[in-house]
């Protein structure tokens, strides 16, 4: 039974390749099997909601707490017991505590072992307790709890980033292994041209048509040409094997893509809108490149650092306002009241002499956000200048596809013009070779220039961030 579904599973699996064979492989083919499949794209979503799980565990220390307190003293002198359980709860975005709870003791212990005394039949209560000074805006807890949050946000511009730059590799290996397709089309053809004549000489020289030298000299070309496409059968291979790590089958499974996953025609060469203004290249890509942002979110969480340390500096002020319901069947004293009710409050003060935790994190945080400022300063001054490098590459390369066009219409021609000149006998098979390996050579100039326009384009579109989503990128 478990061969059964082996075998069933490698079919299936077999079935989804060919059919995927069947279909010309398009960039959103490609797309499609990224975001679906691809390792990095989907580690980058995990982190997200790993940085959600760690944003929740920073938000422990305001969890709703139980506290429960017991203790019995028997002796010579002393014979007392309290219990108390009391419900406590924090709140990150204010400065104030609230808890409620009951105690109960009994018998008595002396102002120096900090006498717990409540009414015979205990006591209710609630209380607040307000950080007045050095925690109304921060405090560690809350930094950690808002920084882990930030991490949150900012694993949405990682997923962005990871898409960006795995996104960007796969068109440039679509785009190497298409032109390497196409390489290897046009050497095929080639040889198989050179390989019709061969046939058709050898039938020639049983009857004494051509002379064994001319033979000899296209079965030259034919080792010539072969040797040609073994090595565009190498460099497509390689290129087909690059570009399996980016296309899956629908279980994620890699496909190699073959050459009848070619498309039907070369997309014609790519051009740059000359009208874009460098300040509004600039712009485009600090509003769509993701690290941008993820300097944004770490400035944001220096800044927090930055607060606490401003905390730091502060003394400490605290006020807890405490209300009881005390429960009591008879007077313990003169002056005791039965079932009374009674309000505490209590303020708590320190203050830091040499501050040094306040004054090492400030000057740590400031050096932080100075060198953040200087990468995002570094990085518009990279990519401004790269922008304009490309730019002027597009528009060359297109051009320089243009003429290649050219030259290529012409060597057709020449190779034409030759052929009925070797038929009316004043050519001969050297040239006509000549001929066909020029025709070769200006295609695979073309090609060339056309690699260069689509790479040149793609990276400029990467440093603008478009490459996060390719409909924009049509090569098919």
């Amino acid at each position: 039974m478990i061969f059964r579904i082996v075998i069933n599973a490698i079919l299936l699996s077999q079935i989804s390749i060919c059919a995927a064979e069947t279909l010309h492989l398009s960039v959103p083919e490609v797309e499609r099997s990224l975001n679906r499949c691809y390792p990095k794209i989907l580690n980058a979503a995990l982190q997200k909601e790993i940085n959600k799980a760690k944003a929740q565990q920073q938000q422990s220390p305001f969890d709703t707490k139980v506290n429960a307190y017991a203790q019995q003293r028997s002796g010579s002198t002393y014979n007392t017991g309290y219990q108390k359980i009391e419900l406590e709860k924090r709140f990150y975005d204010s400065p104030i505590s609230v808890y409620t709870g009951f105690d109960i003791s009994s018998g008595y212990t002396p102002q120096y072992d900090s006498a717990q005394i409540t009414s015979t039949q205990g006591r209710e209560f609630v209380g607040l307790k307000f950080n007045l000074l050095s925690g109304f805006a921060i405090d560690k807890d809350r930094l950690s709890l808002y920084n882990s949050m930030i991490d949150t946000d900012k694993a949405k511009y990682e997923i962005e980033l990871a898409k960006l730059l795995v996104k960007t590799d796969a068109i440039k290996a679509y785009v190497t292994w298409l032109i390497s397709g196409y390489e290897l089309k046009e050497y095929q053809k080639l040889l198989t041209i050179a390989e019709a004549r061969q046939s058709n000489l050898d039938r020639r020289l049983k009857s004494g048509d051509v002379s064994a030298i001319d033979v000899k000299e296209n079965y030259n070309y034919i080792l010539k040409r072969k040797i040609k496409l073994m090595n565009a059968e190498d460099y497509f291979n390689q290129a087909s094997q690059s570009l399996s790590l980016y296309t899956r089958d629908n279980q994620c499974n890699m496909i190699v893509p073959t050459k009848k996953m070619l498309p039907n025609a070369l997309p014609k060469a790519l051009s740059i809108d000359k009208n874009i203004t460098s300040f509004e290249e600039i712009n485009k890509a600090i509003s769509n490149r993701p690290e941008f942002n993820i300097l944004n979110t770490q400035i944001s969480q220096l800044k927090n650092q930055q607060k606490l340390a401003n905390t730091e500096y502060l003394p400490k002020l605290n006020l807890n306002l405490q209300y009881n319901q005390n429960n009591s069947e008879v007077t313990s004293t003169s002056y005791f009241r039965l079932n009374q009710q009674e309000g505490v409050a209590k303020l708590d003060f320190s203050l830091p002499i040499e501050r040094s935790y306040a004054t090492g994190l400030d000057s740590e945080t400031a050096k932080n956000l100075e060198k953040l400022h200087n990468e995002r300063q570094l990085l518009i001054d990279q990519i401004s200048s790269r922008l304009q490098t490309l730019k002027y590459t597009v528009d060359l390369t297109g051009s320089q596809v243009n003429l290649s066009e050219e030259e290529n219409k012409l060597a057709n021609q020449l190779l034409s013009a030759e052929e009925t000149k070797f038929k009316n006998g004043d050519s001969n098979f050297f040239m006509i070779n000549a001929r066909e390996e020029n025709v070769t050579n200006s295609y695979i100039s073309l090609l060339s220039n056309l690699s260069e326009n689509y790479k040149s384009y793609i990276e400029y579109n990467f440093l603008n961030g478009n490459n996060k989503e390719l409909k924009n990128m049509v090569l098919n």
